[in-house]
């Protein structure tokens, strides 16, 4: 309980949160569309993240990294998740050197992103996860919001090699299609968990290029492809048009894991943003599934149909806590419930974590009105702002 205190007055009172920021944390939005919660407060919050950062945010070279739970490992994924809580918690040096190791890992394989997986002085993979460095891109749009600087000029050339690179048009109806990294995957496989309609529509706004509408649409398809009729869940990989585990030599995860578990907080973004009715559609049903299990009852897996997997047996945040988002655009009672759990969940078990710390902290902020759209009060948003 002291600790508890000493981190309140220092939160109440510390000028660091505050200093050349537009939008200082909290800012306790009211999303345009659906359900939010008060069960969770800013200073539940600033305890998950604290602790994120002493357990996960390392020093490296006059940089930052996020180390693993190897904490030898960082993985193109951490940083993306980091520059996301950087940015919203308002802590601008600790995002600049983030993403300067981001830069300093980038390699030609990547296509110029950051690799992959990475040691603090070396590479273990030079090739590219996409779902990282469209996080990565999206918290720069962010952190123009909130410090202004030149990190629009960054996204856009993160966003520029992506499209250049990162996406095929050669699927049935020339529709979109996510290649996971930048030299295999595509039509065969994808993972929806790398696909974030609302973040593709700031891209679009904030670039002028409806590319990025399409992909977002298109994303929709996909995922409607994949989807369990009944529940509504998704397995972690599928092709294009939803045979699960994909249709390449290499068959990948065809049930609702670690991955897919993302899928309702990347998918929900669009429906609190923007009241996109098929985000709605797919986030009811999956939440349904979900309600009527109870969040204490959630386990870390699934079978399309709903049966809990053999291998599940823990319940976590990554999968409670993607249902509490989901669940936005379904109940007012659910959202409140499964935030309660994901509250009772902080620091219990294996919840501390890499990915399952990362996640809770995240999704604390959506579910809360932190998870703030950028450029949502402008008329316009474009490179020179």
């Amino acid at each position: 309980m002291k600790n508890r205190v000493i981190l309140v007055v220092l939160f109440l009172t510390s000028g660091v949160y505050l200093l050349g920021q537009n939008k200082p944390f909290p800012q306790n939005v009211d999303y345009p569309y659906g359900y939010q919660t008060s069960v969770i407060s800013a200073i539940d919050m600033q305890i998950a993240y604290e602790r994120w950062k002493k357990l996960y945010l390392k020093s490296c070279d006059e940089m930052y990294r996020v180390c693993n739970d190897d904490t030898t490992i960082t993985i193109s994924e951490g940083i993306g998740y980091g520059m996301l809580l950087t940015a919203y918690f308002g802590e601008r040096e600790r995002f600049d050197r983030l993403f300067d190791f981001y830069k300093s890992k980038r390699t030609s394989k990547a296509h110029n992103l950051m690799a992959w997986q990475v040691t603090r002085t070396g590479i273990k993979d030079s090739g590219s996860a996409t779902d990282g460095d469209i996080d990565v891109a999206f918290a720069l749009i962010v952190a123009h919001y909130q410090w202004g600087g030149d990190y629009l000029t960054e996204a856009d050339s993160i966003l520029t090699i992506l499209k250049d690179n990162y996406f095929v048009d050669t699927c049935s109806d020339g529709i979109y299609v996510m290649k996971p990294g930048g030299h295999w995957g595509g039509c065969d496989v994808t993972d929806l968990s790398y696909y974030t309609p609302a973040y593709f529509r700031v891209f679009a706004e904030a670039t002028g290029n409806a590319f990025w509408d399409d992909v977002a649409d298109d994303a929709y398809i996909i995922l409607n492809n994949g989807a369990n009729v009944t529940t509504g869940l998704v397995p972690d990989w599928q092709s294009y048009d939803g045979v699960p585990g994909g249709t390449s030599n290499w068959k990948w995860l065809d049930y609702y894991r670690y991955d897919a578990c993302r899928v309702p907080w990347r998918m929900a973004l669009d429906y609190i943003w923007n009241g996109d009715s098929k985000a709605q559609s797919w986030c009811v049903k999956i939440s349904k599934f979900a309600n009527s299990l109870g969040a204490a009852n959630i386990v870390d897996g699934y079978e399309l149909d709903g049966m809990p997997h053999e291998n599940a047996k823990y319940n976590n945040s990554p999968f409670v806590g993607g249902f509490a988002v989901g669940g936005m655009s379904y109940s007012q009672a659910m959202v409140d419930s499964f935030a309660s759990r994901l509250l009772y969940l902080d620091g219990v078990g294996w919840d501390d974590q890499y990915f399952n710390l990362s996640l809770r902290c995240l999704y604390m902020l959506v579910l809360t009105g932190n998870f703030w759209e950028p450029g949502a009060t402008s008329d316009h948003m474009n490179w020179t702002d």
